[in-house]
């Protein structure tokens, strides 16, 4: 028995009873956005947190200019100014540490045939033919749904490294070149990120595919409403 199974079972309960109504995948994506709405609050307020570091990035920036070669008083400038701004350095984290105990219940939820002795039913569910629990690889005459799902999964994908880009910060001149390197470095990498899903959806089972997309396409909208309508 699994420690996800107290927490499984609930969910697994919903789901079963709901796609007696409503196709799978539908019940997928609601389950999706309730989730994404539950920690719509959270995110907003990491968006907004986001918002305040690049608005104060140009003192920030000074900052390590001024105290580059200096590391322990760096850091303690750095805290005093992220507190005296009201902006927590590490706001970034908390939405996705909250997020992976949800994403490991949906992968077990399309993985295992069974938990708490109980024959996991939501396997015998389908996508145009295509079990919830099918891999890319091995798809066979499914592999048409992989490759749509795959499409979409990219074009979010690609729609967020550009959104990304856009958000970031260049490193300040003149300061610590290391510091500066390290800053280039993540700014040259995160954009990338995103394309992190589009592997997930190639390895992971169909029905977790199906969450992957529609939690990154809630995060693609969730990211720019959020940026028209916060001021700060």
């Amino acid at each position: 028995m699994s420690w996800l199974d107290p927490f499984l079972l609930p969910v697994h309960h919903l789901i079963d009873a709901t796609a007696q109504w409503l196709p799978m995948p539908l019940v997928i994506v609601l389950l999706t956005v309730l989730v994404r709405l539950a920690l719509h609050p959270l995110n907003r307020a990491t968006h907004r947190a986001t918002l305040h570091r690049q608005r104060i990035a140009p003192q920030l920036q000074a900052v390590r200019a001024r105290h580059g070669k200096d590391p322990e008083r760096l850091q303690r400038e750095l805290l005093e100014l992220h507190q005296r701004e009201g902006v927590s350095p590490l706001a970034g984290c908390l939405p996705a540490l909250v997020q992976l105990p949800v994403f490991f219940v949906v992968y077990r939820l399309f993985a295992a045939p069974e938990f708490a002795g109980q024959v996991n039913s939501v396997l015998e569910h389908t996508l145009l033919g295509v079990p919830m629990t099918a891999h890319l690889v091995g798809a066979g005459a499914g592999l048409p749904v992989f490759l749509g799902l795959l499409a979409v999964s990219l074009a979010i994908a690609v729609l967020t490294m550009r959104q990304t880009r856009a958000y970031l910060v260049e490193p300040a001149a003149g300061g610590d070149p290391r510091q500066a390197e390290v800053a280039a470095t993540m700014n040259r990498v995160m954009p990338w990120m995103s394309f992190g899903s589009v592997l997930a959806v190639a390895v992971l089972p169909l029905g977790t595919g199906i969450y992957l997309v529609t939690s990154a396409l809630w995060t693609l909208v969730e990211r720019a409403t959020v940026r028209r309508t916060v001021t700060v």
